[in-house]
């Protein structure tokens, strides 16, 4: 309703604009060109000008329009039917312009209006005329045609009338269907095309499409999460500009033509932030209603966690065929190596023997003990742990732990320790014996990664959102080489030259257990960060 009444009111300031133009054009050339009647024509002029004015100073404050716009035709007719009587009656050649009100009327009311503009208009102008005819207005000079030329005349104009009235209106009728359908199909369009939009915006797949030239030409919420980028950052540039994709894949990938059918596969890339970002891409063809080559639709899904998780299943599938093997061979190996240290222990007790051989004997017996250590951490690895989970102060544990560390030989005068605790009486549900192996494997890979010694530091973090806390790491020692980052977790993976690359696997495996984690940074040259997350923090029961 509101839009109807709008385009009614810009119809009617056209209609009041080509009204001062029209009259001033038709009387305005009367004036110049001498044709007599000056003082009509003036003040016709004048009449219009006043009317405009009024017109425009009530158009915003009607409240009906329709009322409005019929009221402004009537006038209209009564102006042009004051001309016609001042210039002649049936002899003006002012007549034609009741065809130009009845076509106004047609525009703003459309068949309604032309017809009562129509029947309006002959009233006026038969009226006149039969006045004219019968000399009932003095001052109107008598017509100088016969009766039948009157009648003929009338006839004429009154037939005149309604035909423009009847095509005018019939025409401003179809012109609003018209309209309507368009708008109609316009917002059908708009609709499917917003319907279509919030489908592409909605799916939980990336989406982008290309042009011929390969170029990106759309982007989707899901592929601006997946990788990190926004569309203003992408329009105009190639996939592979982008993502910058490591791994290999089909030449035909490369190609900006699009007629080849769908393909699939797999790439891996970097978020904008750096991380890691594993693809799965299914590219398919681009084609408009022709069947012309438009380009590529590409729709992919983020499938890091789902790789990270298979290539973690892999590895423990991997390492639960071997830790079953190598366990029951660990076992055996320990049972002889016992008796063989008790052994040696006792002829080193027993026996008179040169300094030298003594020597032997006890660099025998510190290699069985380092052999015995790493047979009891690769059973603590191979074997399921069965954990006897208690409230423990985790700080109470951290300091008796770093206690110990320090009688070690392992431990040097030039390591300086530094504690931060965040919360002196912090309680969490953990089996202790594991956990403080934790913190001891930790303790030592970090005093045997300073050889020049160094500053080592432990600091707690509480999470209260999470109900967990965090346990950092941090040596300024020498750290990690970016490529072995990945590795260090790996069982029997190690740089030292006396590892058994078992500690960091064992210590994995235990806070694992307590559905925790362990995360790394490192840098070389300026030391490592080790961060243990443990959930579950609870006040002392």
């Amino acid at each position: 309703m509101i839009l109807e009444e709008e385009k009614i009111r810009t119809k009617l300031k056209w209609l009041m604009g080509v009204r001062v133009l029209m009259v001033t054009a038709l009387l305005g050339t009367s004036i110049l060109l001498r044709l007599g009647y000056r003082d009509v024509f003036y003040l016709l002029i004048t009449l219009i000008y006043i009317l405009t004015i009024v017109y425009s100073l009530l158009i915003n404050r009607v409240s009906n329009l329709i009322i409005f716009s019929y009221l402004q035709i009537s006038l209209d007719i009564l102006l042009e039917t004051f001309l016609v009587y001042l210039t002649g009656g049936v002899d003006s050649p002012y007549t034609p312009l009741y065809i130009i009100s009845i076509i106004s009327a047609s525009i703003i009311l459309f068949r309604k209006g032309s017809s009562a503009a129509a029947s309006l208009s002959a009233i006026m102008y038969g009226g006149l005329v039969d006045l004219q005819f019968y000399k009932m207005i003095p001052s109107m000079p008598p017509s100088s045609y016969s009766a039948r030329e009157t009648l003929y005349f009338l006839f004429i104009y009154t037939i005149a009338f309604f035909t423009v009235a009847f095509l005018s209106g019939g025409l401003a009728e179809k012109v609003k269907q018209t309209g309507k359908e368009l708008i109609s199909r316009e917002t059908d369009l708009t609709s499917l095309q917003a319907f279509n939009e919030n489908i592409l915006q909605s799916i939980s797949s990336g989406l982008l499409t290309t042009d011929i030239q390969g170029r990106i030409t759309s982007f989707n919420r899901a592929a601006g999460e997946i990788t990190g980028f926004r569309f203003e950052e992408v329009h105009g540039k190639r996939v592979k500009e982008i993502l910058g994709w490591k791994t290999a894949v089909s030449p035909a990938v490369n190609s900006s033509k699009s007629n080849t059918p769908s393909r699939r596969f797999d790439i891996e890339t970097s978020r904008k932030d750096g991380s890691r970002l594993i693809l799965g891409f299914t590219i398919s063809p681009f084609k408009d209603k022709n069947g012309e080559d438009k380009g590529s639709i590409w729709v992919f899904q983020d499938l890091t966690r789902t790789k990270e998780m298979e290539e973690e299943m892999s590895r423990r599938e991997r390492l639960a065929t071997i830790g079953e093997l190598a366990a029951g061979i660990a076992h055996e190996i320990r049972n002889p190596l016992a008796s063989i240290s008790g052994s040696m222990q006792v002829l080193n007790r027993d026996l008179d023997m040169k300094d030298e051989d003594r020597r032997l004997m006890e660099v025998a017996l510190k290699e069985t003990e380092r052999l015995n250590s790493i047979v009891t951490e690769f059973l603590i690895f191979a074997r399921p742990i069965q954990l006897n989970p208690k409230p423990c102060n985790i700080i109470e544990l951290l300091t008796e732990t770093i206690s110990l560390a320090k009688k070690s030989s392992h431990y040097r005068d030039d390591i300086e320790i530094l504690t931060d605790f965040h919360d002196e009486n912090m309680y969490i549900i953990i089996d202790q014996d594991k956990i403080k192996q934790v913190f001891w494997n930790l303790l030592i890979n970090a005093f045997q990664a300073m050889p020049g010694g160094g500053r080592f530091s432990i600091e707690t973090r509480g999470r209260a959102s999470s109900e967990g806390i965090e346990i950092v790491f941090e040596d300024n020692g020498e750290g990690i080489k970016k490529e072995d980052l990945g590795k260090i977790f790996n069982p029997f993976f190690t740089t030292k030259c006396s590892g058994s690359g078992l500690g960091l696997a064992v210590v994995q495996k235990i806070v694992k257990e307590h559905n925790g984690n362990i995360g790394v940074k490192s840098t070389v040259g300026m030391g490592s960060l080790f961060t243990v997350s443990l959930p579950s923090v609870r006040g002392k029961t």
